[in-house]
Protein backbone atom coordinates (compact mmCIF):
# COMPACT_ATOMS: atom_id res chain seq x y z
CA UNK A 1 0.00 0.00 0.00
CA UNK A 2 2.90 2.31 0.80
CA UNK A 3 4.33 1.75 -2.66
CA UNK A 4 1.06 2.85 -4.29
CA UNK A 5 0.91 5.99 -2.13
CA UNK A 6 4.50 6.86 -2.97
CA UNK A 7 3.87 6.23 -6.65
CA UNK A 8 0.76 8.46 -6.62
CA UNK A 9 2.67 11.21 -4.81
CA UNK A 10 5.51 11.04 -7.34
CA UNK A 11 3.07 11.10 -10.27
CA UNK A 12 1.20 14.07 -8.79
CA UNK A 13 4.45 15.98 -8.35
CA UNK A 14 5.47 15.17 -11.95
CA UNK A 15 2.11 16.34 -13.28
CA UNK A 16 2.30 19.60 -11.30
CA UNK A 17 5.89 20.21 -12.46
CA UNK A 18 4.97 19.50 -16.10
CA UNK A 19 1.94 21.81 -15.89
CA UNK A 20 4.15 24.53 -14.36
CA UNK A 21 6.72 24.25 -17.14
CA UNK A 22 3.99 24.25 -19.81
CA UNK A 23 2.43 27.37 -18.26
CA UNK A 24 5.78 29.21 -18.20
CA UNK A 25 6.49 28.25 -21.83
CA UNK A 26 2.99 29.38 -22.85
CA UNK A 27 3.36 32.68 -20.99
CA UNK A 28 6.74 33.31 -22.62
CA UNK A 29 5.44 32.49 -26.10
CA UNK A 30 2.37 34.68 -25.60
CA UNK A 31 4.61 37.58 -24.56
CA UNK A 32 6.79 37.11 -27.64
CA UNK A 33 3.75 37.03 -29.92
CA UNK A 34 2.26 40.15 -28.34
CA UNK A 35 5.57 41.95 -28.73
CA UNK A 36 5.80 40.93 -32.38
CA UNK A 37 2.20 41.96 -33.02
CA UNK A 38 2.77 45.42 -31.53
CA UNK A 39 5.40 46.16 -34.19
CA UNK A 40 4.55 47.21 -37.70
CA UNK A 41 1.29 48.95 -36.91
CA UNK A 42 0.12 52.45 -36.10
CA UNK A 43 -2.99 53.74 -34.40
CA UNK A 44 -5.12 56.19 -36.36
CA UNK A 45 -7.05 58.75 -34.35
CA UNK A 46 -10.49 58.81 -36.00
CA UNK A 47 -13.68 60.61 -34.99
CA UNK A 48 -15.13 57.22 -34.06
CA UNK A 49 -12.09 56.39 -31.91
CA UNK A 50 -8.63 54.89 -32.34
CA UNK A 51 -8.13 52.12 -34.90
CA UNK A 52 -4.91 50.15 -35.16
CA UNK A 53 -3.80 49.22 -38.66
CA UNK A 54 -0.85 48.25 -40.83
CA UNK A 55 -0.27 49.65 -44.31
CA UNK A 56 2.03 47.61 -46.54
CA UNK A 57 2.94 47.48 -50.22
CA UNK A 58 2.20 49.57 -53.27
CA UNK A 59 -0.54 49.29 -55.84
CA UNK A 60 -4.26 48.62 -55.79
CA UNK A 61 -5.65 49.28 -52.30
CA UNK A 62 -6.86 46.14 -50.55
CA UNK A 63 -8.57 46.26 -47.15
CA UNK A 64 -7.88 42.95 -45.40
CA UNK A 65 -10.34 42.39 -42.53
CA UNK A 66 -9.27 39.60 -40.18
CA UNK A 67 -11.40 37.03 -38.41
CA UNK A 68 -11.20 35.93 -34.79
CA UNK A 69 -7.91 35.20 -33.09
CA UNK A 70 -5.74 37.96 -34.50
CA UNK A 71 -5.58 41.56 -35.52
CA UNK A 72 -3.80 43.56 -38.20
CA UNK A 73 -1.12 40.85 -38.18
CA UNK A 74 -3.67 38.24 -39.26
CA UNK A 75 -4.96 40.62 -41.95
CA UNK A 76 -1.43 40.99 -43.33
CA UNK A 77 -0.83 37.25 -43.21
CA UNK A 78 -4.14 36.53 -44.99
CA UNK A 79 -3.30 38.99 -47.74
CA UNK A 80 0.21 37.57 -48.12
CA UNK A 81 -1.32 34.12 -48.62
CA UNK A 82 -3.92 35.19 -51.17
CA UNK A 83 -2.51 38.06 -53.24
CA UNK A 84 0.75 38.72 -54.98
CA UNK A 85 2.54 41.96 -55.54
CA UNK A 86 0.82 45.03 -56.88
CA UNK A 87 -1.41 45.62 -53.84
CA UNK A 88 -1.33 48.14 -51.04
CA UNK A 89 -2.62 46.07 -48.14
CA UNK A 90 -4.40 47.96 -45.38
CA UNK A 91 -5.04 45.65 -42.44
CA UNK A 92 -6.97 47.06 -39.48
CA UNK A 93 -7.41 45.43 -36.10
CA UNK A 94 -11.16 45.07 -35.56
CA UNK A 95 -12.86 46.33 -32.40
CA UNK A 96 -11.37 44.67 -29.33
CA UNK A 97 -8.34 43.19 -31.07
CA UNK A 98 -4.78 44.18 -30.19
CA UNK A 99 -4.64 47.98 -29.82
CA UNK A 100 -8.12 48.82 -31.15
CA UNK A 101 -10.37 49.35 -28.13
CA UNK A 102 -13.94 48.13 -27.78
CA UNK A 103 -16.38 51.03 -28.38
CA UNK A 104 -19.93 51.23 -27.05
CA UNK A 105 -21.38 50.20 -30.42
CA UNK A 106 -19.62 47.01 -31.50
CA UNK A 107 -22.04 46.15 -34.31
CA UNK A 108 -20.81 45.12 -37.75
CA UNK A 109 -22.34 48.37 -39.06
CA UNK A 110 -20.25 50.45 -36.63
CA UNK A 111 -17.16 48.44 -37.59
CA UNK A 112 -17.94 49.06 -41.27
CA UNK A 113 -18.16 52.80 -40.57
CA UNK A 114 -14.76 52.54 -38.87
CA UNK A 115 -13.33 50.81 -41.96
CA UNK A 116 -14.72 53.58 -44.18
CA UNK A 117 -13.32 56.26 -41.86
CA UNK A 118 -9.89 54.60 -41.95
CA UNK A 119 -9.92 54.49 -45.76
CA UNK A 120 -10.86 58.18 -45.82
CA UNK A 121 -8.11 59.05 -43.33
CA UNK A 122 -5.60 57.28 -45.58
CA UNK A 123 -6.94 59.09 -48.69
CA UNK A 124 -8.02 55.79 -50.25
CA UNK A 125 -11.10 56.47 -52.38
CA UNK A 126 -11.86 52.79 -53.16
CA UNK A 127 -10.45 49.44 -52.13
CA UNK A 128 -10.83 45.76 -52.81
CA UNK A 129 -12.29 44.44 -49.56
CA UNK A 130 -11.41 40.97 -48.26
CA UNK A 131 -13.37 39.73 -45.24
CA UNK A 132 -12.21 36.52 -43.60
CA UNK A 133 -14.41 34.50 -41.23
CA UNK A 134 -15.77 36.85 -38.53
CA UNK A 135 -14.44 39.82 -40.51
CA UNK A 136 -16.92 39.06 -43.30
CA UNK A 137 -19.85 40.66 -41.46
CA UNK A 138 -18.28 44.12 -41.33
CA UNK A 139 -17.00 43.65 -44.91
CA UNK A 140 -20.57 43.06 -46.13
CA UNK A 141 -21.81 46.01 -44.06
CA UNK A 142 -19.10 48.17 -45.63
CA UNK A 143 -20.45 47.34 -49.09
CA UNK A 144 -24.04 48.03 -47.98
CA UNK A 145 -23.29 51.26 -46.09
CA UNK A 146 -20.43 52.68 -48.18
CA UNK A 147 -20.65 51.16 -51.68
CA UNK A 148 -18.62 54.04 -53.09
CA UNK A 149 -15.59 52.83 -51.06
CA UNK A 150 -15.57 49.27 -52.44
CA UNK A 151 -14.14 48.12 -55.77
CA UNK A 152 -14.76 44.41 -55.13
CA UNK A 153 -15.80 42.22 -52.21
CA UNK A 154 -14.14 38.90 -51.48
CA UNK A 155 -15.41 36.74 -48.61
CA UNK A 156 -13.31 33.83 -47.38
CA UNK A 157 -15.04 31.28 -45.13
CA UNK A 158 -17.53 33.96 -44.14
CA UNK A 159 -19.04 33.82 -40.67
CA UNK A 160 -22.20 35.74 -41.54
CA UNK A 161 -25.12 34.12 -39.74
CA UNK A 162 -26.58 35.89 -36.74
CA UNK A 163 -30.17 35.36 -35.64
CA UNK A 164 -30.59 39.08 -34.86
CA UNK A 165 -29.00 40.51 -38.02
CA UNK A 166 -30.41 40.67 -41.55
CA UNK A 167 -26.85 40.35 -42.93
Amino acid sequence: MRRIGGFLLAMSMAIVATAGVAFLLYKNELGRMRDAASRGSVVAKLDIGPIEYADSGVGTPLLSIHGAGGGFDQGLANAANFVGEGFRVIAPSRFGYLRTPVPQDTSPAAQADAHAALLSKLNVPKAVVVGVSAGARSAVELVLRHPDKVTALILIVPGLYSPTSPV
